[in-house]
């Protein structure tokens, strides 16, 4: 049975997503990343997911263009073309679009309601994790086999 997001999603209970608004500076959102040891944050408006701002974009949009991380806006430089995944969605599914779309979060929406954010670490580990039942059924079902044969 393939692993989805959502039972991702519910072994990490009380998990409160990093979020901030759009007028929130870089240097905020560098900040609440060092302090969760994270590598993005999502920017909302209310409800509304606007976009996501990462290291990638930091990299990219802000120190090679020499802007200020106190002075611009995460509306400036975040990422607002987003993919996102539902919570009945598989970890095969997800780590196809990560690989596909070259990303590293993907946010989860529910209903048009934001309700999580997964890593690739988070779909790797669930794979591994999947991968290690399998074969350990596969071993108890091999040995259960071997052990009532007549040889």
């Amino acid at each position: 049975m393939a692993t989805t997001v959502a039972e991702i999603l519910s072994s990490r209970p009380g998990v409160t997503l990093a979020a901030l608004p759009p007028t929130a500076t870089v240097r905020d959102a560098l900040q609440l990343m060092a302090e969760r040891q994270i590598g993005s944050v999502l920017v909302v408006q209310g409800d509304a997911l606007l976009g996501i701002f990462t290291e990638r974009d930091y990299a990219r949009k802000l120190a090679l263009q020499g802007l200020s991380s106190a002075e611009t806006m995460l509306v400036n430089v975040m990422t607002a073309r987003l993919y996102v995944v539902s919570p009945r969605q598989t970890v095969q599914e997800c780590l196809g679009i990560i690989t596909k779309g070259r990303l590293r979060h993907l946010p989860v929406v529910d209903g048009g309601e934001l309700v999580g954010l997964v890593s690739i670490g988070d779909l790797v580990n669930a794979q591994l994790e999947e991968q290690r039942f399998i074969i350990s059924q596969m071993e108890n079902y091999i040995v259960g086999n071997m052990g009532d044969s007549q040889f």
